[in-house]
């Protein structure tokens, strides 16, 4: 293992490098000259912040498979919330976040032509509505209507003011009722979106006329609905989106596609809502076919697992017809298709004849493109001539614009381009810049079956993990047995920080897939609802004695590192298994189910996972507080060995910190070895750039000074 300055200086170097965030295929592009626009994101730890850039490359597309790329100056973002492309490729919208010098936030939408800025609208001091929204990943849409005569978006619906009762002004006679102030409703408390949504109540559609800067809000379409992923109907008929129904109360919806929701088209004409979707399942992500004529979106079942195996649906438009596209998988064999885990879409996702849909979803233990026709409902992967992740980010033409990373290989961005129709197999993956790698790692993906312990209900269930080990090495690593949160996720092939860091410091990792994972099917991630603190413990310490008794790692110097259900794992797995690991880092752990309910954002979670029903009128009992508390790592404090290192970011409302000091304060309590570190402005991810650092080089000392 490095010393700890060399910890820091290997941060220093691979914590800098540039991430693309997101890029697109200009419309502006002409036949085989591709006109690519990309935004990135860069670590500054001088100056404790991310930096957002813009870079645009020029592509040549001479022979198959053959590009020439140029790419132009970076220019650095400021304040920029949206940038949109126009249809034509003749303007773009960017929405701005400004801060005055009186410190007030307003929002400004800006049009640009290709050589000047031509409108300039001060949205905040139209007081239509409030924020506009950001890009969640939720609520948050930008579209150019096909005239470009219009702009579509999501902004927080205006809120009533409100004064004291004690409020001296006087009302202005001239005011609407509605624009008169209600007393007495100041401190009313209004129930949000929850973790990393605080604030989004009850986002609305707005339209912006982009001649005079009128606005209508579309307010009053759906009740006691959150609107978002709004995107324009065919010929500017209407608007087609996603709402959520707000009632009873919100649950928190980020990396939980499940929540009660549906697809809904609204007509310009006759001003009338209309369903699209089925209203027994939750469905989001419409995008239409590029001739309008077909619509595609997603949906689960409303509620049970927060990730789950999603059907793909397509709406004929002129009839309205709708069919199942791709279906639920329950059990997949190894090397066949498991199913859809989609959290996400490009805004373009269409091959040019509007015959297949290309997109990335989760398969086993990585991130692969996959193409769907939609008349022979056939899926089929393609292959790259790289390893690791793909992951789409735009299609125009057939041209296919990808995010490529490995275990070994920081995020890159590609081009490629999509096979005719039926020979779908493996594409080229041509990159915009030199890839640069990280040196001295390697990894296996190894398949485990315990058929000793069988599902109750499914039967024999494999499962995976990634081995990842220093390349070179004179004696045999420590290893971080390290399982993902969730616990309906999953760690892939794709490139993470804090791993290849780890790796170059003299640790051996393995991340653990365990069953209830994405990407395996249906069946199996099901399996562990019920079985949780059991059927996944056993699942990561069965795979740590496993690579233990293979003599490829120092089985005396093992630990553990998790995070949210990853913290649950390595709180469990220190206390089930007391002898076996010399220290643990959990990150926002989840430690008491029964005491996690009144406070956490997703209340449904506890209840689901512990084996028991839900709805917004459960409550505990004696039974189920019993049984929430047996299968959680509070159950095992006095058995607790391994000094334990626990991070909170103080914000989070997903795992709330009263979790970890509970855990923290039992240790404490039981004269154990622990630390307690709390990340001021953090939600449930530790993220801001100085925690972030933080947080590693604590972790990697506290598991060396433990490991001597």
């Amino acid at each position: 293992m490095r010393k700890i300055e060399e910890v820091i200086s290997l941060y220093r170097k691979y914590g800098c490098l540039a991430e693309p965030l997101k890029g697109y295929i200009s419309n502006q592009s002409k036949g085989d000259n591709l006109i690519l626009k990309t935004q990135w994101k860069q670590t500054d730890l001088e100056r404790i912040e991310n930096i957002k850039f813009s870079k645009n490359y020029i592509v040549r597309n001479g022979q198959p498979n053959q590009f020439e790329v140029q790419s132009s100056n970076i220019v650095t973002e400021n304040n920029e919330l949206w940038n949109k492309e126009s249809p034509s490729g003749r303007l773009n919208v960017i929405i701005r976040n400004i801060t005055t010098k009186k410190e007030e936030e307003k929002q400004y939408i800006e049009i640009w032509d290709h050589r000047q800025k031509i409108k300039n609208y001060n949205i905040t001091s139209l007081e239509k509505h409030g924020k506009i929204c950001d890009p969640d990943g939720q609520f948050g849409s930008v579209c150019w209507s096909a005239s470009e005569k219009n702009l579509l978006y999501i902004a927080e619906k205006k809120k009533l003011k409100t004064v004291s009762y004690f409020d001296s002004k006087p009302n202005k006679d001239d005011k609407d009722e509605e624009e008169k102030p209600v007393k007495g409703q100041e401190h009313d408390y209004i129930d949000d979106w929850g973790e990393q949504l605080v604030g989004k109540t009850c986002p609305v559609v707005c339209i912006l006329d982009i001649d005079n800067g009128d606005v209508k809000v579309l307010d009053n379409i759906l009740d006691n609905h959150s609107l978002g992923q709004a995107v324009w109907a065919p010929s500017d008929s209407g608007v087609v989106f996603t709402g959520w129904k707000n009632g009873p109360y919100r649950l928190g919806l980020i990396y939980c596609p499940i929540r009660e929701s549906a697809i809904y088209y609204w007509d310009i004409v006759s001003n009338k809502c209309e369903r699209l979707s089925d209203d027994t399942r939750c469905s989001a992500l419409p995008r239409f076919s590029p001739d309008g004529s077909k619509l595609i979106y997603f949906d689960n079942d409303i509620g049970g697992p927060h990730y789950q195996c999603a059907r793909l649906l397509m709406c004929d438009w002129p009839s309205r017809q709708t069919s199942v596209i791709v279906d639920i998988v329950k059990e997949p064999t190894v090397k066949s298709f498991p199913g859809f885990y989609v959290a996400s879409l490009p805004t373009k996702c269409w091959s040019a004849d509007n015959s297949r849909i290309i997109l990335s979803s989760v398969w086993r233990s990585s991130v692969s493109l996959v193409v769907v026709d939609v008349k022979d409902k056939t899926v089929t992967r393609l292959k790259t001539n790289v390893k690791g992740d793909a992951v789409l980010m735009d299609v125009l033409t057939d041209k296919l614009l990808v995010k490529c990373s490995a275990l070994n290989q920081p995020p890159y961005l590609a081009i490629s381009s999509l096979p005719v129709a039926g020979q779908e197999g493996e594409i080229t993956i041509c990159p915009l810049d030199e890839p640069i790698p990280v040196p001295g790692i390697s990894w296996e993906v190894q398949t485990f079956s315990p058929t000793d312990r069988p599902h109750s209900k499914f039967g024999a269930l494999n499962y995976e993990t990634i081995l990842l080990m220093p390349e070179v090495s004179d004696v045999k690593p420590p290893l971080i047995v390290f399982p993902h949160g969730g616990p309906h996720a999953v760690f892939t092939e794709g490139y993470m920080l804090y791993t290849s860091c780890l790796i170059a410091s003299g640790f051996a990792v393995m991340y653990i897939n365990y069953r209830g994972s994405l990407g395996f099917g249906d069946n199996n991630l099901r399996s562990l609802p019920g079985n949780i603190g059991d059927q996944d413990v056993k699942d990561c310490q069965a795979a740590a004695e496993e690579v233990v008794n293979s003599g490829r790692v120092n089985g005396d110097k093992v630990v553990v590192f998790g995070g949210s259900h990853g913290g649950f794992l390595t709180a469990h797995l220190i206390g089930q298994y007391p002898k076996f690991y010399k220290a643990a880092c959990c990150r926002n752990p989840v430690i008491n189910l029964s005491t996690m309910v009144g406070s956490t954002d997703i209340p449904d979670w506890p209840f689901y996972e512990s084996g028991h029903p839900f709805d917004h009128k459960a409550a505990l009992n004696e039974n189920i507080l019993t049984d929430m508390w047996r299968k959680s790592p509070i159950r095992y404090i006095d058995q607790v060995e391994a000094p334990c290192l626990i991070m909170l970011g103080a914000d989070d409302l997903r795992v709330p910190v009263k979790q970890g000091r509970e855990f923290y304060r039992g240790l404490k309590a039981r004269n154990k070895v622990t630390r307690l570190i709390s990340y001021e402005g953090n939600s449930h991810p530790i993220i801001k750039t100085d925690s972030q650092a933080d947080a590693f080089i604590n972790m990697v000392e506290w598991f060396k000074k433990y490991l001597q």
